[in-house]
């Protein structure tokens, strides 16, 4: 009875760790779908400065945006990475993508 018992437990807890992970997954989607020129600009800048960590950029290519032409930024640099991998290892990017990606950045800027 009493390894019946801890079993159960031990799957509610995993149950319970599964749904507390699920959820700030789709509080996280919310978010990102929801993402303005403001946070899109920030990411795209966070990848060009060479003295900083990527994070935000990675976020903004993991999940999809409402605005039809902020996701369409989002493709495109999505694409740019996966068809530009770095020279070098322990680059994150090639300069060459970093171009197309200023390039994007100008673009967005420009549309206000």
């Amino acid at each position: 009875m009493g390894l019946g018992l801890a079993i159960s437990a031990l799957l509610a807890t995993f149950a319970g760790g599964a749904i507390f992970f699920a959820r700030g997954r789709g509080a996280t989607q919310r978010r990102h779908a929801g993402f303005g020129r403001t946070e899109v600009e920030s990411a795209l800048q966070c990848v060009l400065d060479d003295t900083q960590r990527h994070d935000d950029f990675d976020l903004f290519l993991a999940w999809p945006i409402d605005d039809p032409y902020l996701e369409s930024i989002r493709r495109d640099c999505h694409e740019i990475v996966r068809m530009s991998p770095p020279p070098r290892r322990r680059e994150d990017i090639s300069e060459n993508a970093k171009d197309q990606i200023r390039a994007i950045l100008r673009d967005l800027r420009a549309r206000d």
